[in-house]
């Protein structure tokens, strides 16, 4: 426990290469998950409102038709994906927390802002199924801007613990 609190305490530069490997192998298992994620999105909603209001309003599509989401399917779905998300971004946060290149303000941004869209993004689907499809813009926004805060957590913390050149260290 003491290494890992000592650890912490280090900015990402003056990791051993050990635990940058590490970090690094992480972040990019972690990134190929999420892309196939976003991979599942496309072919399940083609990234549009109306793909994803069928996705949970079903349709009457004789040749490949989709039942509505049930409320178990959706507490399944959000409960899973909730749990996942958080402890993603929780990971996540803490090794870019030891980023020292980043503006405070962008990094508390980035930090804390992808939890308040995991919350927008999969309440939204109750409400898209159950009281307006219109939401799915919202939706839309809010896992458009939790992707980008994920990418970017990760190219910035990859290009700091690789690419970044500082004398003062």
């Amino acid at each position: 426990m003491n290494i890992l609190i000592k650890t912490m305490n280090n900015n990402l530069r003056l990791l051993d290469n050990t635990f940058k490997g590490l970090i690094a192998v992480y972040l990019i298992v972690l990134s190929v998950g999420v892309g196939l994620g976003l991979t599942y999105i496309y072919m399940t909603t083609n990234m549009t409102p109306s793909g994803m209001s069928e996705q949970y309003l079903g349709n009457d599509n004789d040749w490949e038709p989709k039942l509505p989401k049930t409320i178990i399917d959706l507490v399944s779905h959000a409960h899973d994906h909730i749990v996942f998300f958080s402890i993603i971004f929780f990971s996540l946060g803490l090794i870019f927390s030891m980023t020292t290149i980043v503006n405070p303000f962008w990094k508390l941004f980035l930090i804390f802002e992808p939890f308040l869209s995991i919350l927008v993004t999969f309440s939204g689907f109750f409400i898209i199924r159950f009281v307006n499809p219109y939401f799915s813009y919202i939706v839309i926004v809010s896992s458009v801007l939790m992707y980008i805060c994920f990418y970017v957590m990760v190219l910035l913390i990859l290009y700091e613990l690789f690419l970044f050149k500082d004398d003062s260290c």
